[in-house]
């Protein structure tokens, strides 16, 4: 999963910055990557969070993962507020990036968890 969605993300990366210089210039290709590149580095998080639980157990995964979301919610959305990303990367492209980016990551990770075989555990132990 983690190579689908990073190969699928560079290529919308790379389309969207050069549609964004081509249109509007430097501002535009910079907020379209800014945006994109935050949805990544969330991405990012709850893989290796997943990666590290789940050596202790599949039950350790999902609770690591789910208590991973709000942790996220809150970094990244301070991230939005406080780091110091350039004014003029702080336009309506940088939300594009970022939406078109969680876009993109949700289709592919629906796609790659509905064609997987679900074993069935046992809830005791």
């Amino acid at each position: 999963m983690f190579v689908s969605v990073s190969r699928a993300l560079a290529i919308v990366a790379l389309v969207g910055t050069m549609v964004g210089a081509l249109t509007t210039g430097k501002s535009a290709a910079g907020g379209f990557v800014t945006g994109l590149a935050l949805v990544y580095c969330s991405f990012a998080v709850g893989i290796v969070t997943v990666i590290l639980a789940e050596k202790k157990s599949m039950k350790a995964a999902a609770v690591a993962l789910a208590a991973s979301y709000p942790v996220k919610i809150l970094v990244f959305t301070g991230l939005l507020l406080l780091a110091p990303i350039p004014e003029d990367f702080r336009n309506g492209w940088l939300l594009a990036g970022a939406v078109l980016g969680l876009a993109v990551q949700l289709v592919i990770e629906t796609r790659i968890i509905t064609r997987q075989r679900i074993l069935y555990f046992d809830s005791v132990g």
